[in-house]
C-alpha cells in the first residue's frame, strides 16, 4: 500500500496538502516561531565513490569546519550511514550528517536520495528517460527518502520534457557547482532555470536545490570540482534529518552560491525578501564561490549590487527592484511566482554575479490535483 506524503509549500496562500503515491509522511507545517535556520550541502563525493580524493570523515571535517549544519554524502550507487562516519568528538554539535546516495543510472541520469532507510536500486532502464527518472524517485520515497534530480545539463542528459511526466518527483539541482554540468546552458541548450520555468509553466510542482558535488578536496581551482560552491538553507523545527527532510518537502529552503536572505516571507497575501548584507558579503570573501562571469557586452548593461526579480510564467519577469529588499503581491493573476535575487560585483575578467534563488507560491491549485 502506498505511503502519504503531506507535501505542504510555505509559498502557498494557504496550506495545501495532497498525497503522493509512494512518499513517505513529512509532518504538518510548523509554527513560524519555532523555525530555525541550517545550512547544508546536498550532494557531495568521498574516496568511497572511486574517483574522489578525501575520506568521508574528512570531508565531512572539512564542511563542520565552515559552519555547515548538515551534510549528505551521496555516493555513487552506495548508501552512507552516518553512524559509519566518525566525527571529531570535540566538535559542535550543531553538524548532522544525513543518511543518502546518489541513484547513478543509465542515460547520464542521476537523483540524491536524501534520508532514506537503505540502498535504493540503480538499476532501472528504459529507452524512456522519463521512466527512469520516475523510478528513482519512486524508489527513493518508498526508502523513506527525498529524492533531487541531479545536474539534468550534465551530459546534456535531460530535457524538460523527459523530467515533466514525473509523479514522484519534486526537487532537482537548479544549480550545481561542478564545472562540467552547464547550469547555464548554451547556445542550444537551456539553462537549469529555463527548464525550471518550462516545468513550472506547464503545471509541475518542482522546487530548485543548489549543491556543490565536490569530488576534490586537495587541489583547489575553477576547473575542479570543490566544495563550497553552492548550498541550501533550510527553514526547520530542528537539526535532524527527518526535520530538514520534511521542510525540504514542503519547499521550506532557498538555494543559493553566495546570496544569504534576512527576510523570506509569503504572509498575508504578500511575498517579501530580504538581502543580508553582512552574511552575503562574508559568504563571497570564500575562496571557494564561484559566480557566472558576465562583461556586459551587447545591449546589457552590467553594473555592481543586488538586483531582486519576481518572476511568473513562462520565465516572465514581474517586478524588478534594484536594492537589498523587495515585496510582491501574491495573486491568481500569475499561477506561481517565485524569486530570483542576483548580486553582481567586479572581478578581473569585469563581473561576476551569484544568486540566491526563492521556491515558488502556488496559486492555480496545482498541490491539491496532484495527487489525482
Amino acid at each position: 500500500m502506498p505511503h502519504h506524503a503531506r507535501i505542504v509549500s510555505p509559498m502557498c496562500l494557504l496550506t495545501i496538502v495532497f498525497t503522493l503515491s509512494g512518499a513517505h509522511a513529512a509532518d504538518p507545517a510548523p509554527d513560524a516561531s519555532s523555525l530555525h535556520w541550517y545550512k547544508g550541502n546536498t550532494h557531495t563525493h568521498t574516496v568511497l565513490c572511486g574517483h574522489a580524493d578525501t575520506s568521508p570523515e574528512a570531508v565531512a571535517k572539512w564542511y563542520l569546519d565552515r559552519d555547515y549544519n548538515f551534510l549528505c554524502l551521496s555516493e555513487h550507487n552506495r548508501f552512507i550511514n552516518p553512524a559509519d562516519v566518525a566525527l571529531p568528538a570535540d566538535r559542535r554539535k550543531d553538524f548532522i550528517l544525513v543518511p543518502s546516495e546518489e541513484i547513478t543510472g543509465t542515460h547520464h541520469i542521476h537523483t540524491s536520495a536524501v534520508n532514506i532507510d537503505g540502498l535504493v536500486d540503480w538499476t532501472a532502464d528504459d529507452p524512456d528517460k522519463s521512466v527512469i527518472v520516475d523510478k528513482h524517485a519512486e524508489l527513493t520515497r518508498l526508502a523513506g527518502g527525498v529524492p533531487i534530480l541531479n545536474h539534468p545539463n550534465f551530459q546534456w542528459a535531460l530535457t524538460s520534457d523527459d523530467i515533466r511526466p514525473a509523479k514522484h518527483l519534486h526537487h532537482f539541482e537548479l544549480f550545481n557547482g561542478h564545472p562540467s554540468v552547464h547550469n547555464f546552458g548554451d547556445g542550444g541548450h537551456p539553462t537549469t532555470e529555463e527548464m525550471w520555468d518550462a516545468l513550472l509553466t506547464n503545471g509541475m510542482a518542482m522546487y530548485g536545490v543548489s549543491s556543490d558535488d565536490a569530488h576534490t578536496f586537495q587541489k583547489f581551482a575553477p576547473k575542479e570540482s570543490n566544495p563550497g560552491r553552492g548550498w541550501i538553507m533550510v527553514r526547520a523545527k530542528e537539526l535532524s534529518p527527518g526535520a530538514i527532510a520534511d521542510a525540504m518537502e514542503r519547499g521550506d529552503f532557498y538555494a543559493t552560491n553566495g546570496v544569504m536572505l534576512k527576510t523570506l516571507s509569503t504572509t498575508d497575501g504578500v511575498y517579501a525578501v530580504a538581502v543580508d548584507e553582512a552574511a552575503t558579503e562574508a559568504a563571497l570573501k570564500s575562496e571557494f564561490v564561484i559566480g557566472k562571469a558576465v562583461t556586459g557586452d551587447g545591449d546589457a548593461k552590467v553594473e555592481p549590487g543586488c538586483v531582486i526579480d519576481f518572476v511568473g510564467p513562462e520565465g516572465k519577469v514581474l517586478q524588478s527592484v534594484r536594492g537589498v529588499a523587495s515585496r510582491f503581491d501574491i495573486t491568481k493573476d500569475h499561477a506561481y511566482i517565485r524569486c530570483r535575487i542576483s548580486w553582481t560585483r567586479k572581478s578581473d575578467a569585469g563581473f561576476e554575479v551569484f544568486y540566491a534563488w526563492t521556491q515558488p507560491v502556488f496559486t492555480d491549485g496545482r498541490l491539491e490535483r496532484a495527487g489525482q
